[in-house]
């Protein structure tokens, strides 16, 4: 097991490296609901870049105010804007608790949760779920996300939860020098950066792809019959394209309206 805690704004400036010394990994919030930056959190990248300087393992959560999967699409763009150049070594989770989900029909929010961790999954990340035990049991109780790994949070001695669960936030109270106040400590019961790394997850192996669908760029090279570039159909030079789709761990990622295309083939020109 490695101990952990997860953290957001309200932690306020924290000195990583004297907290590094009372933990394995940090789960970061990224930010909540749809996709705006207004709605990032604020030490976000402060977080996890000390993080990773000082080489602390860490994942990702975004708070889920989704009720229509118009919304939860949102939430899939602003959890995927900010984490497309990180290194996670611990999964992506969705906190599923607030208010206006919990007064949704129970189908209509296992739907929602569902969509979103789908979506992540397509993108080539490890995601999961967190929320509280009593959730877990009632508005979240659903083999339609029974693939899909939990982080529960149970303040109390003992995890009583009876589900599959990689993760228990055990307290609500941990304090540890270098940050003020109060702080989540967790519980992780896996071994997440082998399990990640072992199935290619997370892009840990690879530099993140720069372009999206929809990004108008510009190409100078082959353009390939397949993702995996086996046939070489014509070579363009400087010539622009809308990419259709990505298709990560694969040698030509892009899809453009001729072919695919090599990341080394992709760029866009200064204005």
């Amino acid at each position: 097991m490695k101990r952990g805690i997860d953290v957001s704004s309200y932690q306020g400036k924290i000195d990583w490296s004297r907290v590094k010394p009372y933990i394995d990994f940090a789960i970061i919030r990224c930010g909540w609901g749809n996709d705006t930056r207004r709605q990032d959190d604020v030490y976000y990248e402060r977080n996890t870049e000390l993080c990773k300087e000082l080489k602390i393992p860490f994942g990702v959560y975004l708070y889920s105010y989704a009720t229509t999967l118009d919304e939860a699409r949102s939430e899939v763009e602003h959890t995927l804007r900010l984490i497309r150049d990180k290194k996670l070594e611990y999964p992506v989770f969705l906190d599923v608790e607030s208010r206006r989900q919990m007064a949704l029909p129970k189908e209509k929010l296992v739907e929602i949760v569902k969509y979103y961790c789908e979506e992540m999954q397509k993108e080539g990340y490890y995601v999961g779920i967190y929320s509280n035990l009593y959730r877990f049991k009632s508005n979240l109780d659903s083999n339609e996300l029974d693939s899909f790994d939990k982080w529960v949070a149970e303040w109390n001695e003992q995890f009583t939860y009876e589900g599959k669960a990689g993760m228990w936030q055990n307290t609500s109270y941990e304090q540890i020098n270098g940050i003020e106040g109060r702080v989540d400590g967790d519980i992780a019961f896996y071994d997440y950066p082998k399990i990640i790394r072992d199935a290619g997850l997370n892009h840990l192996e690879e530099e993140p792809l720069k372009y999206r669908e929809g990004d108008k760029v510009y190409v100078t090279g082959d353009i390939y019959e397949n993702e995996d570039a086996t046939a070489i159909l014509k070579r363009v030079c400087d010539t622009e394209y809308t990419i259709e789709s990505v298709t990560r761990n694969s040698q030509a990622p892009y899809k453009v309206s001729d072919g695919y295309v090599k990341r080394s083939s992709v760029y866009t020109k200064c204005s």
